[in-house]
């Protein structure tokens, strides 16, 4: 009598492919970069009050928090990756979530009605691309 293994092998939800990351990556600095210039050019402030005093959110933010938002996010899915496929899942649902709800701060905070939307435009880019660059990288179909 001859047994068999029920056992599928594991499927890779998400495997980091360098060149789609540095390409969602470019595009969510691209389109916030565009967002923030096209934002200087009609005289939108884009500043925010924080605890600290009010400040003015620059070029150099811009790019700086889109990168490390995008790094963030790559490196908590790819830490989830290591573990396994539900929490991968677990934990793009909340990035989901998270994208959102960051909308709230500079919506909250802007001296102005355009700053606002502005920024948390860039929130939702940063957010959209990050999302399209992870969740187009699927491993193989199960049998």
């Amino acid at each position: 009598m001859s047994t068999t293994s029920t056992t599928s092998p594991r499927v890779k939800v998400w495997a980091p492919n360098r060149s789609r990351v540095a390409v969602g990556a470019a595009i969510a600095l691209v389109i916030n970069t565009g967002i923030w210039i096209a934002g200087r050019a009609a005289d939108v402030s884009f500043l925010v009050g924080s605890p600290v005093g009010d400040m003015r959110v620059g070029l150099l933010e811009v790019i700086l928090g889109t990168a490390s938002g995008f790094a963030l996010g790559l490196g908590l899915v790819t830490w989830a990756a290591r573990r396994s496929d539900a929490l991968v899942r677990a934990v793009l649902v909340t990035a989901v979530a998270v994208i959102v709800l960051s909308t709230l701060g500079p919506l909250t905070t802007a001296h102005e009605t355009s700053s606002g939307a502005l920024l948390a435009a860039m929130h939702l880019a940063t957010g959209a691309a990050f999302m399209a660059t992870v969740s187009g990288a699927r491993g193989p179909a199960g049998p």
